[in-house]
């Protein structure tokens, strides 16, 4: 006799769980959220490629203006003026001189994309996926649900739907930014895949404070407490990592320095590395942190009632 698998010992129905995810995804659709996805991520890439692009030009124009005394300015090759202007940018999104100079190589265009989906993935993923279970749970829908899979299964169903979501954003925002790179001068197909490199991080990224904030959704199971909650939680995990992440509290607590682990912020710097090598325990953590706590999420929700 075969013994059973690990999905189905731990009581996890796959084919149950693609259903749930494929649901949401569908819910998605048919509601306003999908447009709301679009609209966030697509036209604001857009909006962020294009006055990136104006300030690249104004850093360019500064550059010209320097060597002016020296060459002049209409002879001075694009690449060349660029090659001098970006580490300026370059400078004021890293702080690190080693990777920024590991940066200057990169796509303009394509490092911009993946500094503003890091930066405003989080709060992103709370706009759109914030209370994605507790919605469920206070119309009583989950009950309908609960009749034909476990609680896990339809946890992480519509985590992995959300999650799907979360991908097709990025992918637009991607696509809004090659777009405008293309309207601007155009791209080139290595641009192309550092963007699609960037939506890939970033994802990894929103993942983690996805789960973070189903946590919440599930343990409070309430949509407006739930929203005010994991508000509260995203400025709590950007303080919260402020202050383990050295200063004056560490000085004085040394000990607090070692729950900086805990924050998804402490390993956004890495995925800005374009090693995978560089990025891959970062990539492990936060998966790590996403899965964690919707796990503890539902540890909550399975004993309480739905």
């Amino acid at each position: 006799m075969s013994r059973p698998g690990v999905a189905v010992s731990l009581g996890l129905d796959t084919r149950k769980l693609v259903r749930v995810a494929q649901f949401e995804v569908a819910e998605a659709l048919r509601s306003r959220l999908i447009s709301v996805v679009f609209a966030l991520y697509g036209a604001g890439a857009a909006l962020g490629a294009y006055v990136f692009s104006k300030t690249l030009e104004a850093a360019e124009q500064a550059v010209r203006e320097q060597m002016f005394g020296t060459l002049s300015a209409h002879s001075i090759p694009d690449d060349i003026v660029r090659q001098q202007a970006l580490p300026r940018v370059i400078s004021f999104l890293v702080s690190d001189e080693a990777l920024a100079r590991e940066l200057s190589g990169v796509d303009p265009l394509a490092l911009f994309y993946g500094f503003m989906a890091l930066n405003l993935v989080a709060p992103l993923v709370l706009m759109t996926s914030g209370g994605l279970h507790s919605g469920d749970i206070a119309s009583g829908a989950v009950r309908f649900v609960l009749t034909r899979c476990d609680r896990f299964t339809w946890a992480l169903g519509k985590w992995l739907g959300h999650a799907v979501l979360l991908a097709v954003g990025l992918a637009v925002g991607a696509l809004a930014t090659a777009l405008v790179a293309t309207l601007r001068g155009g791209i080139d197909p290595m641009s192309l895949l550092w963007l699609a490199r960037a939506s890939s991080r970033a994802w990894i990224y929103g993942v983690s404070y996805l789960g973070l904030f189903s946590c919440v959704a599930l343990a409070v199971r309430v949509p407006s407490r739930t929203r005010t909650l994991s508000i509260l939680l995203l400025f709590g995990l950007w303080i919260g990592h402020s202050i383990c992440n050295g200063g004056y509290f560490t000085e004085r607590l040394p000990a607090l320095a070692l729950l900086v682990w805990f924050f998804p912020a402490h390993y956004e710097l890495a995925l800005w590395s374009p090693s995978w090598a560089a990025s891959a325990p970062a990539v492990l953590a936060l998966l790590a942190i996403g899965l964690g706590g919707l796990v503890l999420g539902h540890a909550i929700f399975r004993r309480a009632d739905a």
